[in-house]
């Protein structure tokens, strides 16, 4: 592979001490000092810019493989460790990972400006350098493998190619949409504002893995007839979600005129109650409930009670009323104890409808001023989910995102 890189260089590089056997160099952000004088820059490629002896003033970048018997050991920008060369070289060539583009260096596979993402193997094997990780790496295997081609020469010099291809993709589709499409069974078959509806209010569980992760333990949705009073139901024996049609369509048009939360009034005189309109999100956080800590689900029971507890008796109802609900005089709307009325039925509702409303930006902001608690223990179900999901799924879960990482799926929505 050419030694030349003609992409503008990062902002910064490893941190540690290059040695050539018998002198040492000291490497801070990526600046190589010898006796206190700047000499060069280390990428994290492996790349070496010289605008100083020892090498000499060069125009182009040099591979620390070519310059023997340099060696770098130190940390990168993430603070996970490094060593350059690798001690065990693979291939070198280009790498598409889900669409995106990446070089490979004697099996460091790396972007265009000079960040060392992950690793490939002779075989086939991809590994992403992440620090939930052991060892800080992940290996990326089986399901959590997004499509990809590599072509170059293996570190034996022998021409090499690897291919793999999800199955059921659809390839004009990325992989946040696949999965929610896999989810919905008869998603196909809807309308394109339910369709809307769909993809937006669970892309972000899709972009973070989780609902592949809910989709293959507990099972999936679909519309049905339901007629049992409510929108959705969670089979308990199965964790599979059936959405009765015509109330299904009746949220789609709520969310469509009043986004995903309204008020409405109740039966009672000048009462109302705060209403989400995110019932695929609801049912969802119902089978999510299924793949938890026991510890976490004994958090949300205490933190439901306590809000209960005080619901009751700063915001008490008239006798004659016996809703479940959290029901509110208008001027305390912005005073309530739940993100939503129908969060105070029960413990398995609070966490539904706290799930559901984290899963759209505006109810997020909503639920990190009324429930910062529950709004940390969300946010971690994102963003370290090993801390709130049962032991069995931390391998999958942790593969997977950093699968997502690599392949630029990873919360391309934001949070």
């Amino acid at each position: 592979m050419s030694t030349e890189n003609t992409s503008s260089p990062s902002d910064k590089g490893p941190t540690g001490f290059i040695t050539d056997g018998q002198n040492t160099l000291v490497v801070e952000d990526g600046h190589i000092y010898k006796d206190g004088q700047a000499v060069g820059f280390l990428f994290e490629d492996g790349y070496i810019k010289n605008n100083n002896q020892p090498l000499g003033k060069q125009n182009k970048l040099s591979l620390i493989e070519n310059i023997s018997p340099w060696q770098f050991r130190g940390i990168d920008c993430q603070g996970l460790e490094i060593v350059l060369p690798d001690e065990h070289p693979g291939p070198s060539g280009k790498l598409e990972y889900n669409a995106k583009i990446y070089n490979v260096i004697n099996g460091r596979v790396v972007t265009e400006d000079h960040k060392y993402v992950g690793q490939i193997t002779d075989s086939g094997e991809i590994f992403v350098r992440d620090k939930n990780g052991e060892g800080g790496k992940v290996k990326v295997e089986g399901t959590t493998l997004l499509n990809f081609t590599f072509e170059g020469i293996s570190s034996t010099g022998a021409n090499c190619q690897h291919q793999f291809r999800r199955p059921l993709y659809k390839i004009d589709r990325t992989y946040i949409d696949n999965e929610i499409i896999r989810y919905f069974d008869g998603f196909d078959a809807l309308n394109n504002l339910q369709k809307k509806y769909v993809l937006e209010t669970m892309a972000l569980w899709s972009s973070c893995g989780l609902l592949q992760i809910v989709r293959k333990s507990e099972g999936d949705a679909s519309l049905g007839n339901v007629k049992h009073g409510v929108t959705g139901v969670t089979r308990v024996r199965t964790g599979k979600v059936s959405l009765d049609k015509e109330e299904f369509e009746r949220e789609v048009n709520y969310y469509k005129q009043h986004g995903a939360m309204m008020i409405v009034p109740k039966n009672i005189v000048d009462y109302l109650e705060v209403r989400l309109n995110l019932v695929l999100a609801h049912e969802f956080g119902h089978q999510v409930d299924f793949v938890l800590t026991s510890a976490v689900q004994e958090q949300v029971a205490e933190l439901y009670e306590k809000k209960r507890k005080s619901c009751d008796k700063l915001h008490p109802l008239p006798d004659e009323n016996e809703s479940p609900s959290e029901l509110l005089m208008r001027q305390q709307i912005e005073k309530r104890h739940f993100i939503s009325g129908y969060a105070k039925s029960s413990a398995y509702e609070y966490w539904a409808e706290s799930l559901a409303a984290f899963s759209i930006k505006t109810t997020r902001d909503h639920l990190r001023e009324f429930d910062p608690v529950m709004y940390d223990i969300l946010t971690n179900l994102v963003l370290a989910p090993t801390k709130v999901l049962s032991r069995v799924f931390h391998e999958n879960i942790t593969s997977l995102q950093a699968s997502l990482k690599l392949g630029g799926e990873f919360l391309t929505g934001g949070l």
